[in-house]
C-alpha cells in the first residue's frame, strides 16, 4: 500500500490538436505493453490508430475521428507504461486526474469510470456527430496575447461572415475560438491587428465547443445514457465546472454539455493550490498542458512525456516519490 505521497500528482491529458504525425512511434519500439494497448485499441475499433500515428498523413491524422482516437491510444499507452512499471493501477498513484475536451475521456478511462471498450465507442460516436454537423464547414483557433475583452472585440470582426465564439479558455490571455471557417479568418486577423502574439488556425476540422455543435450535444446525450460509467477512483477535475466531479450521472451531463460549451481549464489549473497539488505529467502527445500549467503560476511544475526520454524521467521521478511512501 503507498503511504502518503511526497507530492500531490495529477495526471492531465490533451485534446485535439496536440497530435502530429509520428506520435508515439518511439515507445512503440521500447516498450511491449504500448504494443499491446495499440493492438487491443486496433481490435476494438477495426482502425489500424499505429499506421495513422506513425505515417499519417497528416491529413488523414486530423480527421476528427482519426484525432481522438490516436490521441486516446497514444495517453493510454503511456499510462500502461507506469501501470506496468510500478504494478498498480494508475489511479493508486494520483491524486487527482482531468483531461482537456476529448482528454476527458482518457482521463476516465484511467481513473477507473469508464472500461477501454465504452471509451472508445463513445469517441467514435463523438466524432460522427461532429463531422454530420459541421455541414457548413468550421474548425478552430487559438488567440494569445489579449484579454477576454480584446477577444471579444475581435470576434465582432466575425459579423456577415458567418458564426464564431470563444470555445476555450485556457490561460488569462489564452483563449480559443470555435466557429465557420471565413468567421474565424475574419475574427483572426482581427486579433492580430489587435496586438495579439499568436493568432492562428488549429489542426482541427470541426468547429467544437461551440453552438454549431448543438446536433452533437443531442446525439451524444442520449449515446451516454447506454453507457455506465463508475464514480472515478480518485478526484477528477471536470471541463464543464473547472472542479472536481464524482457523480456517474454528473458526469454524463457534463461530457453531453462539453459539445457546446467551453473548456474551462484555466479554473481547473486555479484549482490546484485547493488541493495541494504540486506535480502534473502530461500523458500523450505533444506538450499544451504542460506549458499551460507551468506558465499558470498555481504552485504546480508540468513535464510532457511524449518521447521515450521524458517517459524515461518520469519514471525516475515517479520511482524516488513512490519509494519516499513506502
Amino acid at each position: 500500500m503507498l503511504g502518503i505521497m511526497k507530492e500531490k500528482i495529477i495526471f492531465v491529458f490533451p485534446g485535439q490538436g496536440a497530435q502530429y504525425v509520428g506520435m508515439a512511434k518511439d515507445i512503440f519500439s521500447e516498450f511491449a505493453v504500448v504494443r499491446y494497448a495499440f493492438e487491443e485499441i486496433e481490435t476494438i475499433t477495426g482502425r489500424n490508430i499505429a499506421d495513422i500515428c506513425f505515417n499519417g498523413p497528416a491529413q488523414k491524422l486530423t480527421m476528427a475521428e482519426n484525432t481522438s482516437l490516436a490521441t486516446f491510444a497514444h495517453s493510454v499507452a503511456i499510462a500502461r507504461i507506469i501501470e506496468s512499471e510500478f504494478a498498480m493501477p494508475l489511479y493508486k498513484i494520483a491524486y487527482a486526474m482531468s483531461g482537456h475536451s476529448m482528454g476527458q475521456y482518457s482521463a476516465l478511462y484511467c481513473i477507473g469510470s469508464m472500461k477501454i471498450k465504452d471509451a472508445l465507442n463513445v469517441l467514435t460516436a463523438r466524432s460522427t456527430y461532429m463531422s454530420m454537423t459541421n455541414k457548413d464547414g468550421g474548425g478552430m483557433g487559438a488567440i494569445v496575447g489579449l484579454d477576454r475583452g480584446g477577444v471579444e472585440k475581435a470576434l465582432l470582426a466575425s459579423t456577415g461572415h458567418g458564426y464564431a465564439e470563444i470555445a476555450n479558455h485556457n490561460a488569462c490571455d489564452q483563449f480559443i475560438i470555435s466557429g465557420q471557417n471565413e468567421a474565424l479568418d475574419a475574427v483572426l486577423a482581427a486579433a492580430r491587428h489587435s496586438g495579439a502574439r499568436v493568432a492562428k488556425r488549429l489542426n482541427i476540422s470541426v468547429p467544437a465547443h461551440c453552438a454549431l455543435m448543438s446536433g452533437a450535444e443531442k446525439l451524444l446525450r442520449k449515446h451516454l445514457e447506454k453507457i455506465e460509467i463508475a464514480p472515478p477512483k480518485t478526484n477528477w477535475f471536470s471541463n464543464q465546472t473547472g472542479n472536481v466531479m464524482s457523480n456517474p450521472m454528473d458526469i454524463k451531463d457534463a461530457l453531453a454539455d462539453q459539445m457546446t460549451h467551453g473548456v474551462r481549464w484555466l479554473e481547473i489549473m486555479e484549482n490546484f493550490p485547493n488541493y495541494n497539488i504540486t506535480r502534473a505529467y502530461e500523458l500523450g502527445p505533444g506538450r499544451t498542458l504542460t506549458g499551460l500549467i507551468n506558465r499558470a503560476n498555481v504552485g504546480c511544475t508540468c513535464s510532457n512525456t511524449d518521447t521515450f526520454s521524458n517517459v524515461k524521467n518520469m519514471l525516475n521521478e515517479l520511482s524516488a516519490a513512490i519509494a519516499h511512501t513506502l
